[in-house]
């Protein structure tokens, strides 16, 4: 009874956790139910806020394209890439990047306020704020070709707001247009300002600036970034330290790095708070550049920095030379190890941004050594010309020289007074020089570039030239050769005469003459804030290249600027490079193009290769294309000069002074060969003892003769100096044993007939005897004969065949030489002692024969299925074996 009252109360228990089980189980399945419906009612919502959000994306951007902004897309933002999950780069604090303001220019009211003070005391308002006239009818066009631009009202039915008064300004510190965030690089009217609500552009941005006035402070900035597909754009910038110019050992100085356009620009920031940075810039590294790499430091690359700099030290490189081992590297120490690789990170991301979207490489020049430093001449060299592909002439304080670089030859033309410039004539067959200490130009014939002596001619009057300069005038039948000397040129006609010259004109210019060149047949001549253009044959008045009546060209003369130079664009356009700006002129020098060009730094000079203008600086060579008012390379060589009009050729004054040849990488030839060069040749000029015009580049006996003794010293150069085998004629058409076989095969009893009888490949073997080797045989080292009597072999052999036999044991068969199987008759050498034999080479290739060849470099093998049958000795009076 008991055990039924069990099993009953143990039945109900087991129902019970049933029942709660299935509670539990319901409730879990209203639970889910519920989870589904407002899983649903989420999913529809989320489809009305996608809905409603591309709408609104919609109209946000027909609000921007109506205003006039353009909308940058944020795929493309550099901000985008920072807050990708993937990106290396997501540590980083974007808000520090968006806050930092590079120019720390004040607030638009203040700066608008400061541009009123600062008009009402600068003397140079003209040059400094230059209006741009604004007009509120809608449609939106230029006025003139000067910089006055026409903006109108956003065209909808609301009130017209205001239009920017856009005027030209001056920023004394590096300052980002608000528009496309890039730097308004130049020295003077780097860009311009809205003298209302202070938006700060460039000149081309001033089109797409928000055409309402004062901008929302939304639309006050531009996002930060670079744009990947036009390469345009700020992405990162900050303070750093770059080593003095002494080296990292004198210590750091401050700078102001900024990544933009997909370069990095430095510059120079002076010790102290309220100090502000230069518009000059220091330094430039451009990111498409090949050999471009950032990278951290090991104490070993910067063994005079203090250890706990180290962390902070990043590495930029670029390239400098074409050689691999010129590269320029610049230190830069970041305020912390995280700041440190912030400027890792973004630098190596916009890199890889720039190498996936494939933005082409623009560069035009590829700086190369043209001749091998350790040249005495380059050291003073003064002015340079190329000659042909294979000689230049350089001028230097020793006199004209013509260096061959590919024959090592230098020829001494005239005397040895200093040459400052060369120009060469060849439509006269005439060279031009600026030389002496007076500074006289001489004519030297074409022939004396050859080692010739020859006459040169003297033009008394040009005492104290400046510059020279020739072209063809009269469609190329007359040649002129203009001399400037201060205020005044003198213009002569090159002729066939006993002095090959003739005074024809003499010309008085305004100011000093600065530059000098020969433009459709026209002189131009540039001095102090202006260029004028002068005719060489008739009577036609000069022309100015900047027209008094142009306002907009005025601050040109107000500030005084230098001439650099000027290009003819075409016929009815010029460009006008001064000390601060260049300008695009027509042919009456008005004002052809709104947009300027801008140099980065204090230009020093400039050379023209058509189509792209060179700029050269203390610190790197700019190249522009005038065309397209492109800065599309630098090249970062310090102190580097240009030697002839077209940059070719350029002096590198380091401390190295080295020549340097710019490769035209667009050109379709070299026009120069550019020889290998070494710093460390050892070359010698030493003096023809036939001429003493003619010299010869070359390492001397004594230190050729040391060289080998040190590379002999060094195993690795040892094993250089042993080839490797490249002729094996001894050995292509030889079987293993092949000779000994025949050899071996021969028939013992030789009948006379047999012996007269030849066969087309006739096989001559010595016959040894005691005093000399038998006429018609030859032999080599390689017979082994050394190793035994020659004489005792020789006879014993002999004995044993004229016997019928050749014996059970024989002696074993030494090698013959590959010589001594001929084809086709015997050798005249017969009475040639065995010493003589011995010391021949059996690996020549005069050795080698033909297919019966012999090499018996194995023993005879008695299966050998190479056998002969018969064989006939060339000789009829004895049959000599070598044993």
């Amino acid at each position: 009874m008991s055990a039924r009252l069990e099993l009953q109360s143990a039945l109900d228990a087991e129902i019970r956790a049933k029942q709660v089980i299935q509670d539990e189980l319901n409730k879990v399945k209203a639970s889910n139910m519920s989870t589904e419906c407002k899983l649903q009612e989420s999913e529809k919502k989320n489809l009305d806020l996608l809905t409603e959000i591309e709408k609104l994306k919609k109209e946000t951007e027909e609000l921007r394209l109506e205003k006039g902004v353009k909308h940058q897309d944020s795929q493309n933002s550099f901000l985008a890439f920072l807050n990708a999950p993937t990106s290396a780069l997501d540590q980083f604090d974007i808000d520090s990047i968006e806050n930092f303001n590079l120019s720390n220019t004040p607030s638009r009211d203040e700066e608008a306020k400061s541009q009123i003070h600062s008009r009402s005391r600068s003397p140079s308002t003209a040059s400094d704020m230059e209006p741009i006239e604004v007009m509120d009818h809608p449609p939106r066009t230029m006025q003139t070709p000067t910089m006055r631009s026409a903006y109108s009202g956003s065209g909808l039915l609301t009130p017209k707001p205001k239009a920017h008064q856009f005027v030209v300004k001056s920023f004394n510190t590096p300052t980002k247009c608000n528009q496309c965030t890039s730097l308004m690089v130049g020295l003077i009217r780097q860009g311009c300002t809205c003298e209302v609500c202070g938006f700060s552009c460039h000149v081309t941005c001033a089109d797409k600036a928000p055409a309402v006035c004062p901008i929302p402070p939304d639309q006050t900035k531009g996002p930060l970034g670079i744009d990947p597909q036009k390469g345009i754009g700020t992405a990162y910038e900050g303070h750093v330290r770059v080593p003095k110019p002494a080296g990292v050992k004198k210590g750091w100085q401050r700078a102001i790095a900024v990544v933009c356009d997909f370069k990095l620009f430095l510059y120079d920031l002076a010790e102290g708070k309220a100090s502000q940075p230069s518009v000059v810039v220091s330094q430039v590294i451009d990111m498409r550049d090949e050999e471009f790499s950032v990278s951290s430091v090991l104490a070993s690359d910067v063994i005079h920095a203090n250890r706990k700099d180290i962390p902070c030290i990043f590495r930029i490189t670029a390239s400098q030379l074409s050689a691999a081992s010129n590269k320029c590297s610049i230190l830069i120490l970041a305020d912390s190890e995280n700041e440190k690789n912030k400027w890792v990170g973004v630098l190596n991301e916009l890199h890889r941004i720039l190498k996936k979207n494939k933005l082409k490489d623009r560069s035009v020049y590829a700086p190369k050594e043209a001749y091998d430093s350790t040249l005495p001449l380059i050291k003073t060299t003064q002015s340079a010309s190329i000659i042909d592909h294979e000689r230049i002439a350089l001028g230097n304080e020793e006199g004209l020289f013509v260096v061959h670089v590919t024959k090592d030859e230098i020829i001494r033309v005239g005397d040895n007074k200093k040459v400052h410039q060369i120009e060469l004539i060849p439509s006269e067959q005439l060279m031009a020089v600026i030389s002496g200490r007076n500074r006289h130009v001489r004519l030297f014939p074409m022939s004396a570039l050859d080692g010739r002596e020859t006459d040169f001619y003297k033009l008394v009057e040009t005492k104290g030239c400046q510059t020279i300069v020739s072209g063809q005038v009269r469609q190329g039948a007359l040649t002129c050769l203009c001399v400037a000397m201060k205020r005044q040129v003198i213009c002569y006609e090159l002729n066939q005469s006993k002095s090959r010259h003739k005074k024809i004109k003499e010309i008085q210019v305004p100011g000093n003459v600065q530059w000098m060149a020969m433009y459709s047949e026209r002189l131009c001549v540039g001095y102090q804030s202006g260029f004028m253009k002068y005719s060489l044959h008739g009577e036609g008045n000069p022309i100015s290249l900047l027209h008094h009546d142009d306002h907009t060209l005025s601050f040109i003369t107000h500030q005084g600027m230098d001439a650099i130079c000027a290009v003819e664009i075409s016929n009815k356009e010029f460009l006008l490079c001064f000390s601060s700006i260049g300008v695009y002129v027509d042919c009456q020098g008005r004002r052809s193009r709104q947009q300027e060009l801008m140099w980065p730094a204090l230009p020093i000079s400039c050379c023209y290769n058509a189509p792209y203008l060179s700029v050269y600086s203390e610190n790197a060579v700019d190249v522009f294309d005038i065309n397209t008012m492109e800065w599309i390379q630098t090249v970062p060589l310090k102190k580097v000069r240009p030697l002839n009009t077209d940059g070719s050729l350029n002096i590198l004054g380091l401390e190295t002074i080295r020549l340097i040849y710019f490769k035209n990488k667009m050109a379709e030839g070299d026009e120069l060969v550019v020889p290998e060069t070494s710093d460390d040749s050892r070359k010698q000029m030493v003096r023809n003892i036939n001429n003493k015009r003619r010299y010869s580049f070359r390492v001397p006996e004594e230190e050729r003769i040391q060289q080998r003794r040190e590379m002999l010293r060094d195993p690795e150069m040892r094993n250089k100096l042993i080839s490797n085998p490249t002729n094996f004629n001894h050995i292509v058409h030889m079987g293993p044993g092949d000779g000994i076989q025949i050899l071996k095969d021969l028939p013992v009893n030789l009948r006379p007939q047999e012996n007269r009888t030849m066969f087309s490949g006739s096989v001559s073997i010595p016959s040894i005897t005691k005093s000399r080797a038998e006429p018609g045989r030859s032999m080599s080292a390689s017979s082994g004969l050394g190793s035994r009597s020659t004489a005792q072999n020789g006879n014993a052999l002999r004995r044993e065949c004229s016997g019928g036999s050749c014996g059970t044991k024989r002696q074993p068969i030494a090698s013959p030489s590959d010589g001594s199987l001929s084809s086709g008759g015997m050798d005249g050498g017969g009475d040639a002692p065995i010493s003589q034999f011995e010391r021949e080479d059996s690996d020549s290739p005069r050795h080698s024969t033909a297919s019966n060849s012999s090499n018996l470099s194995s023993p005879p093998s008695p299966a050998s299925p190479h056998k002969t049958k018969s064989l006939s000795l060339g000789s009829t009076d004895h049959v000599g074996w070598e044993t």
